[in-house]
């Protein structure tokens, strides 16, 4: 399992890394997926219900890693990454 200290970033199907987020992951937010817009709130609501925070970042292409250029440009632009974190204890 996958803990915030140790999100794995998110690669595409050549093994390049597709987004890059520190500033979430460093407020302590875990990468749990890229996806179309209209599948986020289903996910959403899935963690929600698991307990977990959630927040989404849009995707540009400054996201992506210098050998994306293509996908980033045109498909990508469009997806959702959605981030999930244990909410702090209350």
């Amino acid at each position: 399992m996958t803990t915030a200290e140790e999100t794995e970033p998110v690669y595409c199907s050549e093994g390049i890394q597709i987004l890059r987020a520190p500033d979430l992951v460093e407020g302590g937010w875990a990468q749990r997926t890229v996806t179309d817009p209209s599948r986020i709130g289903e996910l959403e609501e899935l963690y929600t219900s698991l307990g977990f925070e959630t927040t989404t970042a849009g995707l540009d292409p400054s996201s992506f890693g210098e050998a994306c250029t293509t996908c980033a440009i045109t498909a990508c632009s469009t997806y959702v990454a959605l981030f999930t974190r244990k909410p702090a204890a209350g």
